[in-house]
């Protein structure tokens, strides 16, 4: 198992997020924004942060390699590196929630994980503009700034379950409203898995796809924080190499797991390209 200073990593994600995430946040221009496709939004910020953090982090642990959300938008087979490489590879979401970003709202902030021979090793979740960094280690447990993180496990019926939804917009929820207590949208994995580990909410759940980037920290950081956490309809966990249709289930234990898979599944699974 490759070791890292934990601390060290942090600290260069939040180096990045000073000097090329906030410094643009409602500070963009017309040409700073595009779609990758309809629905899926780059800009300027995102790409600088990517450059920034694989330079960056690379150089902080010499012979790793990188997979970043927008080299792979560029060229697919970046991803077959999480399948074919032995050595310590960087996973990076630069911007989670670039929608939010692009649009003033301030939920957003940088996913980063170190994966190795399929097994996610650290995941750090950074809420820039709140400051709230979460590290999880795996088999070590995971914090928010420096506080165990610890997920909430009070609610025993659905109907008293508030969840974070992702993967989709919050008409997408709508097949299950009076099943479930709530489902919170905010457009961004990173919130959707922080709040859950930091004991806000009861579950999470990702009805369309899962991604290395969105995915590999915040599954980690939920593992970490107590959760079990299951692909829904094929029962099985995530791996970092995975990029493809599902729906994901974060819960406290196995009984709710199954409680929220037999309320949300089917009815959620959302189809996606």
């Amino acid at each position: 198992m490759t070791e890292v200073d934990i601390n060290k990593v942090a600290e260069i994600i939040r180096e990045v997020s000073r000097t090329e995430v906030m410094p643009r946040f409602k500070n963009l221009a017309t040409g700073d924004i595009r779609e990758k496709n309809p629905g899926d939004f780059v800009t300027v910020a995102d790409e600088a942060s990517e450059k920034a953090l694989s330079a960056a982090l690379r150089a902080y642990l010499p012979g790793s390699e990188v997979v970043g959300e927008e080299a792979v938008s560029k060229d697919a087979k970046e991803l077959d590196k999480l399948k074919s490489s032995a050595n310590p590879i960087w996973v990076i979401d630069p911007i989670d929630g670039t929608y939010n970003f692009a649009h003033n709202r301030s939920f957003f902030g940088i996913l980063v994980a170190l994966v190795q021979n399929g097994v996610t090793l650290y995941g750090w979740v950074y809420d820039a503009p709140q400051d709230r960094m979460a590290i999880a280690s795996k088999g070590k447990g995971a914090t928010i700034n420096g506080k165990k993180a610890e997920i909430r496990k009070t609610a025993e019926k659905l109907t008293d379950m508030t969840g974070m939804g992702g993967g989709g917009q919050a008409w997408h929820f709508e097949p299950v409203n009076g099943v479930i207590k709530e489902i919170i949208n905010v457009r961004s994995s990173l919130h959707d898995f922080l709040n859950f580990a930091a004991g806000e909410v009861d579950f999470v759940v990702h009805i369309s796809k899962v991604t290395p980037w969105d995915h590999s920290a915040t599954v980690l950081l939920a593992q970490e924080s107590g959760a079990y956490v299951q692909l829904a309809g094929e029962d099985i966990p995530f791996t970092p190499d995975m990029h493809r249709a599902c729906l994901l289930i974060a819960a406290p234990d196995r009984k709710r797991w199954e409680m929220l898979q037999d309320a949300l599944y089917p009815k959620l699974m959302k189809k996606t390209a």
